[in-house]
């Protein structure tokens, strides 16, 4: 299950980039409403209710949540299930740049075959993708699962995913990856490297 992360601005300007909290709101409440019905039903449920009960605790407990303070200029992140979180404190001179990268699942990297496909993962992100018609058979099978990566790179050359979306979906990372870099005054890369 994809979790979509939203870049929302807070009233000392800075940003926050993470789960939105109508999402917890959402699992802690069909938590709730599973979990009473089954102390009405004195814990007389199946396996399938017990693995129900389990995915929204784990989709409940889970943070990816970043920081951008405008006020100290850091970078925090929490990444993780509660009690085991990862964090990550960064500095903005640390920061290089911000970029957004093709990930094609299903092919060699350095080779042709994924050029070619970081090449279509951008331009279906763009709404530049090829639309071929229906696909029949095995070639519906056989396509590659084309995602778009925003992460934040050190000058250290340190990588940090902020965010992974399957690339017909990621123009919103394009909006965000601005937003950021505007904020922590970085460059910002949108484009295949040549």
């Amino acid at each position: 299950m994809e979790i979509p992360l939203r870049l929302v601005s807070r009233k000392d300007g800075s940003l926050f980039y993470g789960i939105p909290l109508s999402f917890r709101i959402m699992m802690g409440g069909m938590l709730a409403l599973i979990g009473g019905a089954i102390v009405l039903e004195k814990f007389q449920i199946g396996p399938l209710g017990w693995i129900a009960v389990l995915l929204l605790l784990l989709g409940f407990v889970y943070k990816e949540d970043w920081l951008f303070d405008a006020t100290n200029k850091t970078i925090n992140g929490l990444v993780g299930f509660y009690p085991v979180l990862k964090k990550t404190n960064l500095a903005f001179e640390e920061v290089a740049y911000i970029q957004l990268a093709a990930f094609s699942k299903g092919t060699v990297p350095g080779s042709a075959e994924e050029k070619s496909s970081d090449r279509e993962a951008f331009n279906e992100m763009r709404g530049d993708g090829s639309k071929s018609g229906l696909k029949s058979g095995f070639e519906i099978f056989q396509r590659k699962k084309l995602y778009i990566a925003m992460l934040l790179v050190t000058k250290n050359e340190e990588h940090y995913l902020l965010d992974m979306v399957p690339a017909r979906r990621a123009s919103r990372l394009s909006n965000s990856g601005r937003a950021l870099s505007a904020l922590i005054g970085c460059t910002f890369l949108e484009n295949l490297p040549e």
